[in-house]
C-alpha cells in the first residue's frame, strides 16, 4: 500500500498534515503570521506617520492622518 498525503487549503494557505487533523490554533497561527508579513510590506511603502494603516474584513484600509 503507498503512503498518502494528507493536504488542507484554507484561505489560500496549503497545510501538510501527518495525520488529518488539523486544529484550529494552527490555523489562526498561520493567518496571524501572513497578516504580520502584509503590514510589514505595508508599512515599508507607507509612512505610518502620515498613513493609518488598518486590518478589515475586507482587507486592508490606508488612510491620511489629519
Amino acid at each position: 500500500m503507498q503512503r498518502q498525503r494528507t493536504y488542507f487549503i484554507i484561505d489560500d494557505l496549503i497545510f501538510e498534515v501527518k495525520k488529518p487533523e488539523i486544529t484550529v490554533k494552527q490555523i489562526q497561527k498561520t493567518k496571524v503570521k501572513i497578516e504580520n508579513e502584509e503590514y510589514k510590506v505595508l508599512r515599508n511603502h507607507f509612512d505610518e506617520n502620515i498613513f493609518n494603516i488598518e486590518k478589515t474584513p475586507d482587507g486592508w484600509v490606508i488612510t491620511e492622518k489629519n
